[in-house]
């Protein structure tokens, strides 16, 4: 079934996706970090656009019940992507969920309101009760989004002394000595706060070596002495 045959009519002109999209690609979105909005994305709002405003309701909360408590029932959302008298299509389904994971997961982390998330995906091309369908859900979970973004993040405890030293001799894990030199990270990290597998049985975080390569710690130590450039520069303003 088209989009117009489950409207009243065609939508106007400028809700019709491949208009919506030409006029997308040159803006920039919140819940894209005031990017603009990625190409596959874009190429996905047509997809989204001819499921019925009910159904991408409930696939839109499949979607979010599998980021917050990582289940997903595929027969489910198979049936609610695939129109009646169609064949399931898996890429489509596949690429419906892909795309609605992004939405709500990007506008969790950018923290952007569902108001706001409403608007930019209709003016991607997505017709208002669509947009409307996927912001309903995500209003009710965001927090909870936030809240497991924040505890699922990659963290270090604070480090109190950073030392590093140059070495030849290869790592434990080569197969064979190495003569490229490496540069050896130490790292000293405060007991708190640490998400790592690195506790004593003090519970008192040990130290964190990292072995990297020359070239690599090149490029580590340039980006470094740019943010201390950066940092030193508001602290004068």
């Amino acid at each position: 079934v088209d989009h117009a045959t489950r409207c009243s009519g065609p939508p106007p002109r400028s809700h019709r996706p491949e208009h919506a999209a030409a006029l997308a690609a040159t803006m920039r979105f919140r819940f894209c970090g005031d990017l603009e909005a990625p190409t596959w994305l874009l190429n996905e709002i047509p997809t989204l656009s001819e499921i019925s405003s009910v159904r991408l309701k409930l696939v839109a909360k499949q979607v979010l019940a599998q980021m917050l408590e990582g289940d997903l029932d595929w027969a489910k959302v198979t049936k609610f992507t695939t129109p009646t008298d169609a064949a399931a299509d898996p890429s489509a389904t596949k690429a419906t969920v892909a795309a609605l994971r992004f939405v709500v997961a990007s506008a969790a982390k950018y923290d952007v309101d569902d108001e706001t998330l409403a608007k930019e995906i209709e003016q991607l091309g997505l017709p208002r009760e669509n947009a409307h369908a996927v912001t309903r859900p995500y209003r009710e979970h965001r927090a909870a989004l936030r809240t497991k973004f924040a505890n699922d993040t990659f963290k270090l405890g604070r480090a109190t002394n950073v030392a590093w030293s140059r070495t030849t001799s290869a790592s434990s894990t080569d197969a064979a000595p190495s003569s490229e030199p490496t540069y050896r990270l130490r790292l000293e990290l405060e007991g708190g706060g640490s998400s790592l597998a690195l506790k004593s049985s003090t519970n008192a975080a040990r130290d964190v070596e990292i072995d990297v390569p020359a070239d690599k710690f090149a490029v580590l130590l340039h980006e470094m002495t740019q943010v201390q450039t950066i940092m030193d520069s508001l602290e004068e303003e």
